[in-house]
């Protein structure tokens, strides 16, 4: 969570850089490459931290989406996309939704 100003320019420049990446990766890897994946999190990741809540569950539901075509079924990442979704939810206070992915 954001407790500052200067943390939370942290974090917008953090975001900067993982969209940047984004757009490279976009252009020169397949839609369903695992590496998008990667980064569709990491966004969500810093969304969840400015408390954008709605964001972090766009991206980490673009995340899954990918590693679910991508990776084997028992894959951690495909574990550490549900947890982070999961936290969102508990965050939002919808502690039912959350349990169904933690």
């Amino acid at each position: 969570y954001v407790t500052s100003p200067r943390e939370e320019n942290k974090y917008f420049e953090a975001l900067d850089f993982y969209e940047k990446s984004l757009g490279i990766q976009e252009k020169h890897l397949p839609p369903d490459h695992p590496d998008l994946g990667g980064s569709y999190n990491n966004i969500g990741i810093v969304h969840w931290c400015l408390g954008h809540y709605d964001l972090a569950l766009d991206y980490y539901n673009r995340s899954l989406k990918i590693r679910l075509k991508s990776l084997p079924a028992q894959h951690p990442d495909i574990a550490s996309t549900y947890e982070n979704m999961g936290l969102v939810y508990e965050n939002k206070g919808e502690f039912e939704q959350a349990l169904i992915l933690l």
